[in-house]
């Protein structure tokens, strides 16, 4: 590849990478990559820039990280590789899955169901590979407790998002200038005391997809995968309790 050619390539993935923060909202798009935006999201975006005048579509990555999460999943249950390859392959379907955006921002082909489909892709992702840890870990350990911790991990993220979809319901059917009210007092007690933000994003940093993957891939890595089951469990149950409690106590300081 030229020279000219490499400049282009750099300058064009300088576009895609994250912007230094300004404002308080560009410092929570950064916060939602705090490890890929230091190496995978740079190199997504100078593949995204190789890509944008070939004939690959987002599509194509979104489909070839589901690929790589299946042979993640493979080998953890009928083909036991080295535990670096499989790590490997765990972190090469997440850097596929930031790919894609950014291939559709550049070819301009972005739609509802690109994004759709990418979505889709990552919960069944995410399901897919845990259900195979706990396949791993419950025939290393010869017990049920994988698969105990498992299902604590589904129901608990089941519960956590059924409930904020059904809050969103609830505050879009209610007049617009209560459910500004409403919103803004969800908030109202980490906004009054900024000295608790630090643990306000501690608190939701498990919850982050890009900690959880490098969390899966590092446990598989170490072989902690009994470890990172329990991890993920206890976070969304405590997560979906605590949240449910919120919104049981908004509701009931605002009943007639």
């Amino acid at each position: 590849m030229s020279i000219p050619a490499t400049t282009h390539l750099l300058q064009s993935a300088r576009a895609d990478r994250p912007a230094a923060p300004r404002d308080d909202a560009e410092r929570r798009r950064a916060a939602n990559y705090p490890l890929s935006r230091w190496y995978l999201r740079p190199a997504a975006a100078l593949l995204a820039a190789a890509l944008a005048p070939t004939i690959v579509r987002p599509w194509h990555l979104t489909l070839g990280g589901l690929l790589a999460a299946i042979v993640a999943a493979a080998s953890l249950l009928w083909l036991p590789a080295p535990a670096a390859v499989t790590a490997g392959f765990i972190l090469a379907g997440w850097f596929l899955d930031r790919c894609d955006g950014m291939l559709a921002r550049r070819q301009g082909t972005a739609s509802p169901l690109g994004a759709w489909l990418d979505a889709n892709v990552d919960e069944l992702v995410d399901v897919g590979l845990h259900a195979a840890v706990a396949w791993a870990a419950a025939s290393a350990t010869d017990t049920a407790l994988p698969w105990a911790l498992l299902i604590g991990f589904l129901a608990g993220k089941y519960l956590f998002v059924y409930g904020l979809a059904e809050e969103r319901q609830l505050l879009a059917a209610q007049p617009k200038s209560e459910a500004t009210a409403a919103e803004n007092s969800t908030h109202a007690a980490s906004d009054a005391a900024p000295r608790w933000a630090w643990l306000r994003r501690l608190y939701h940093l498990p919850g982050n997809a890009d900690v959880r993957v490098h969390l899966l891939a590092g446990a598989v890595l170490c072989g902690w995968l009994t470890a990172e089951l329990a991890v993920v469990a206890a976070y969304y149950n405590a997560r979906w309790i605590a949240r449910y409690l919120l919104v049981a106590r908004r509701l009931r300081s605002e009943a007639p």
